[in-house]
Order: structure tokens, then sequence, then C-alpha cells
């Protein structure tokens, strides 16, 4: 009897064990830290056999850490929960609101709570694939949910509380919310609907941290704000990229995926690292709240730093748009020595969800650190308290600024930034503002200059093709501020090499052939190396109008003159023009002239049988020509002003023209019949 009875209890033992290394859910139906029913315990049952396996709730409201009054059910465990170390296994809260219904309609049921973050983790996921961990909230830990490991692949993040009270309307930080690291790639946190969100904030350290992971995606989350998204539950750093963090995706296309990452006491997105690389951040709101149209500041928006390179903020669609809006120091923030080739792309920074209205950062875009070669490229930077662009130091080498709108909003109105659109200090070399007609900027009504650059070393930066107007002070700046006189020869140094700006001598309008003419001169070394571009002006009090709209390019020859024919203007068009040397050195806008401005001399109607020369001069030259009867010459200064008179006495009639360098204008006449005109350059 006894050999049966022990046979028959071994029997009973197998089976019970049979049934354990095969079961497929686990329920936990009470709050203790261990023992049957308990979260602890359903964890431990998890490495018995391969997964998949569920963990399931259903604690009965008669448990005694139920609250009643938040309608959570509180789990406080003593000490790091069992690690995860077997595959495919679902711990699922949202369980306990499908078996005891929705006590808490604030958020989840299941409360972990880790003591004053005393325990280390809640839950750790080591060399476990197809985690997922969805309905809860986790609070006070020192990290929230960790998961470790290149096998640790294909986990899902999804519907948590994590940093927050039960109800997310306050702190209960852990140090780090979520971290993903050590190759745990293609890790999921979040989702496209309200369920899936997960709330990450409130956390003393990071909100979410993906470190040495790569192809990980994370969308539809809350990092930083409340569950309203209209207050914030500050992180400080809300979603930090580190290391060899590469190919993350952070926001989407589709609206569901926005996240809003605002609020958070430093970066709102750090990329950092010298692996971090081929990131793309898009869709996402970032410093402002759900509606795009009200500031939740981080300090800074997003940075890319500490070498990171070859990363995406936004991109080609509207789609991939990213709100980067309200934060309390820069939107972006580019810097360090290494950091390069990442690209800003069709954001709107500085400016609401619509780009119709200011948020503003205190700056839009700073590039600084020795940070080099980035793109800013089709973003509206605009409403920005400071300056739109502020590229800093030596080193920060080129950048490339193209198609944006700088100053203006959506529709072109204005809505300046309050200092300059673009300043370039402290070194920077090789910018190109615009490059060509597809690329070109508006840098418009930004209450200091279009373009301010500070610094001697601050050379090589093109500034063409662009459509700068209205700013308050010039259009392109070159210190010391205000315009500054051409010297002779172009050989001053300063900022892009004191470049002088082209003269303009002649502005003709014929009004039968719809036509202007217009002529200068660039006193510069080799100007026949030297471009010039051509721009409608709008005037202002400086005299040397912005570049509203450009018309044309034309070359100096070797002795600076210059002239080009343009079509479609009218007489009282104002005109101005930048000069730009072989190393794309550019020029101050010019003086700007109309056709009132300059007597009109029609080149058009000169008599070929007249020759002056030399021309260029030095004090004296000669007219020769047939006698005619009682011929004159008048010439006229740049101003319209008749600085000399005489009859022409002689068939070669020489003239010592006692007046200052410069650009005159002749005209000759023959009892008051007009014969020829042209220019004299007196040096």
């Amino acid at each position: 009897m006894r050999k049966s009875k022990l046979k028959f209890l071994i029997l009973i033992g197998l089976l019970n064990i049979s049934i354990i290394l095969n079961a497929t859910t686990f329920t936990v139906i009470n709050t203790n830290d261990f023992g049957n029913g308990s979260l602890r315990n359903a964890l431990q049952m998890l490495v018995l056999s391969p997964g998949p396996h569920t963990i399931n709730f259903n604690i009965p409201l008669s448990d005694p850490n139920y609250n009643s009054s938040l309608g959570i059910w509180v789990i406080s465990p003593l000490s790091t929960f069992d690690y995860i170390i077997t595959s495919n296994i679902t711990i699922d809260g949202t369980s306990q609101t499908a078996n005891q219904g929705d006590t808490n309609p604030f958020g989840p049921e299941i409360y972990l709570n880790g003591n004053n973050n005393s325990i280390n983790f809640c839950f750790s996921i080591i060399n476990a694939s197809g985690t997922v961990i969805k309905g809860f909230t986790i609070s006070n830990f020192m990290y929230g949910i960790q998961i470790y490991g290149t096998s640790s692949v294909n986990s899902i993040i999804t519907g948590n509380y994590i940093g927050t009270n039960a109800t997310a309307t306050d702190t209960a930080g852990n140090y780090i919310g979520i971290e993903i690291i050590a190759g745990a790639n293609y890790t999921t946190i979040g989702g496209t609907s309200i369920a899936e969100r997960n709330i990450i904030s409130g956390n003393e350290h990071i909100g979410i941290r993906l470190l040495d992971v790569s192809h990980c995606t994370v969308i539809g989350n809350y990092v930083g704000v409340d569950r309203t998204g209209t207050n914030a539950l500050r992180n400080y750093d809300g979603i930090s990229l580190e290391s060899a963090a590469k190919f993350n995706t952070i926001g989407g296309t589709n609206a569901n995926e926005r996240n809003i990452v605002s609020g958070n006491v430093a970066y709102g997105i750090p990329v950092f690292g010298a692996g971090a690389e081929g990131n793309i951040i898009i869709g996402n709101y970032i410093g402002t709240d759900i509606t795009g149209t009200i500031a939740i500041p981080n300090t800074y928006g997003v940075l890319f730093d500490d070498g990171s390179y070859g990363n995406i903020l936004g991109g080609s669609s509207t789609s991939e748009r990213n709100i980067i809006s309200g934060n309390s120091a820069y939107g972006v923030f580019i810097y360090n020595m290494g950091t390069n080739s990442n690209i800003v792309k069709n954001n709107y920074i500085g400016t609401n969800a619509e780009g119709t209205a200011a948020i503003p950062n205190a700056v839009g875009v700073v590039v600084d650190g020795a940070a080099f070669k980035h793109k800013i490229d089709n973003n509206i930077i605009s409403g920005n308290l400071q300056q739109g662009i502020y590229i800093n130091i030596t080193g920060s080498d080129s950048t490339l600024i193209t198609k944006n709108k700088i100053g203006v909003n959506i529709d072109n109105n204005p809505l300046g930034n309050g200092s300059d659109g673009i300043r370039i200090s402290q070194g920077p070399r090789y910018s190109i503002i615009g490059g060509s007609v597809a690329d070109a900027n508006i840098i418009a009504h930004n209450e200091g200059n279009g373009v301010y650059i500070m610094f001697p070393d601050d050379d090589f930066h093109l500034i063409s093709y662009n459509s700068i107007y209205s700013n308050g002070g010039l259009g392109i700046d070159l210190f010391p501020p205000g315009v500054n006189a051409n010297d002779i020869g172009d050989l001053d140094t300063g900022p892009n090499e004191g470049m002088n700006y082209p003269e303009i001598d002649t502005v003709i309008f014929i009004s039968e052939l719809n036509k202007t003419i217009i002529s200068g001169f660039l006193d510069t070394q080799n100007p026949e190396l030297c471009t010039i571009q051509i721009f409608k002006a709008i005037p202002d009090p400086s005299g040397h109008g912005q570049g509203s709209e450009y018309l044309s390019t034309t070359m100096p020859d070797v002795q600076g003159n210059w002239n080009d024919t343009l079509f479609g203007l009218t007489a009282s068009d104002f005109l101005t023009c930048i000069a730009i040397d072989q190393n794309n050195n550019t020029s101050e806008f010019s003086i700007t002239r109309n056709t009132t401005t300059i007597v009109a001399i029609n080149d058009y109607q000169k008599d070929k049988n007249i020759k002056i020369y030399p021309n260029p001069f030095t004090g004296k030259f000669v007219i020769e020509t047939i006698m005619m009867d009682d011929a004159i010459i008048e010439i006229f200064n740049i101003a319209g002003e008749k600085v000399f008179q005489s009859k022409i006495l002689n068939p070669q009639f020489e003239i010592n023209l006692n007046v200052a360098r410069g650009i005159y204008f002749y005209q000759i006449k023959d009892k008051q019949q007009f014969i020829s005109s042209g220019k004299l350059i007196l040096q």
C-alpha cells in the first residue's frame, strides 16, 4: 500500500510539473511581492519552458493594496523582479481592466512602485526577443524598463505611464524611464492609438534612452507632458539617442505617430556620439502642446552633438515636418567637433503648427563648437526671439542654407526673428546661403540684419540669389555695423575679406523697348574673376536697399567695368547689386539706383567718330573728333550733378578734370543736339 501510494504521489507531481511546463498563461491574483499568484512568482515561472507565455492580471477588489479612491492596485516589490530571459513573453496589465473593470479611467489599473528609486529595475529583459509590456504605471524605480542584449529584438512597450502618478497628472519619477541598450534592436515604444500611447514623463534623468541600438521605433508617445498633453511633467531629457544609436525612427508621417516631446528640463531629443548616425526624427511636436499652438518649453528642442552624423530632422513631405517651437533656448542645436552632415529639413522652427504665428524659441537654429557640413533646407525659421540661424566659432564650416523662409510665415507675411535672420560669428567659413535660383532663401522682416557676418576671420561665405528685404538693419552687413565704404583696390580685410560692393553708374530705362540698361564698376583685385548679381531693390534709409528679387548675373571685365540688359522692369523700379569674388566672398548690397537717380544717358546713340582716351585716366584725357559747330562736353558725377562743362575747341581737345576719383559720365552736344555719351573713370 505504501509503495502504491508513493507511486501515485510521484505521478501526480509529474503531472503538475507537466502542466506548468506547458502553460501559456499565468494569472496574477494578488499584490503580494512573492508566493503563489504574485507577479514575482509569475515571472519566475517563465524560465521553466520556452515561450510564448502571457502574464495576465485578475486581482480582486478585496486585495489589501487596492486603492479605491484611485481605482488602482499597488504592487511594491522589495527587490528587483526576476530578469526576463525567455523569449515571446507578454506581460499584460490591461487584462486587469478587462477582468475587474475600468476602475481608473485616467490610466492603468496596475501600479508598480519602486519605493523612491530604491529598486534597480521594474522589468529587465536580457537577451529575450519578442517581449511585450503593456498597461502599467511604473514609478519610482531606478530603471522602469530596461531591454538589453543583441538577442532582445522585436520587443514592444505600449500603453504605460512611466514616471508619473496613476493619473499622469504629477511626477513619480524613475531615474530612467525606458532604457534600450546593447543591441536590443527593432524595439517599438508606443503605437498609433491612444491605448498604445505611453506617457513617459517625470523621470529624473531620461524618459527614453536608446544606447547602441538600431532600427527602433518611438511613436505616439507623450514625453515630458501630462496625460492631456497640455502641461509639463518634466523628464531631465526626453528621448536620448546615444553612442552607436543608428537608423532609429522617432515619430512618423501619420499624426497618430507623432510624439509630443515637450517640457523637459534640458533637451527634448538629444542625439550624440560618434556612432549616432542615420536616425530619423519626423512628425513630432517638440516644445509645444498637443495642438501645436502653446509653448511647453524644453530648454533645447533637438541636439546633434559629440560626432553624430548623417541624421535627418524632418523630411521632404509635409507629413515629415516637426514643429520645433517654444523652447527656452535653441530650437535646434548642432554642436561640437566631429558633428557633421546632419540635415534639418522642412520643419517649422519658431512657429505654430500651421506656420502662421510665432511660438518663439530663443534662437531658431544654432551651429556651434566646430560642427560642420550641415544642411538647413526648406524650413520656416521665423518668430524666434533672437536670431533665426546662428553659426558660431572657428571650424563650424560649410553650412548649407537653402530654400528657407527666415522671418516670414507660410504665406510670406511678416513674422520676423527678433534679431538677425542669419548671424555668422567668430570664425566659421564656407557657408552657402542660397547658391542657385532653385535654392534661394527668403530672408525678410527680421528686426536686425538679413545676414550679419561679424568677425575678421568669417570668410568665404556665399550669399547669392536670395530674396532679402524689409529687415530692420542692412540686407547684408559685414562688420562693423552699417554700410562699409569701399576702399581703393579692395585691399582691406574683415568679414568676407572686406569685399567691396559694386558701384552702379548708369540705369537707363528704354520704355519703347521694355528694357533697362545697367552698368557699373567693381573696384577689387581681379574683377574679371568676380560676379555681379543684380536685384530689384526696396529702398531703405541706408541708401543701400535690400535685394528683394534676383534679376540677373553678369561679370566685370579686367578693368572692373560691367553692364547688363534687363527686361520687364519699369522706370520706377529700384536696383541694387552684390559682388562675389572667386572665393565666394560676398559683399554688402550696393547703393540703390533707379532711372531718376542718374542722368539718363543713352549709350546706344553714341557717335562712333568720337574717341576719348585714356579711359580710365589719372587726371587728363583727350577728346578726338571732327570739328563741330559749338560742340560742348558736360561731365556729371554719379549723383547727376554737373561737375564740368567746356566747348570742344579743337579735334584733339585735352581736358584736365580736377575732381575726386570715381565714376563720371559725359554728354557731347552740338548746338544742343545730343551726339554722344559714355562713362569716364578717374583713377
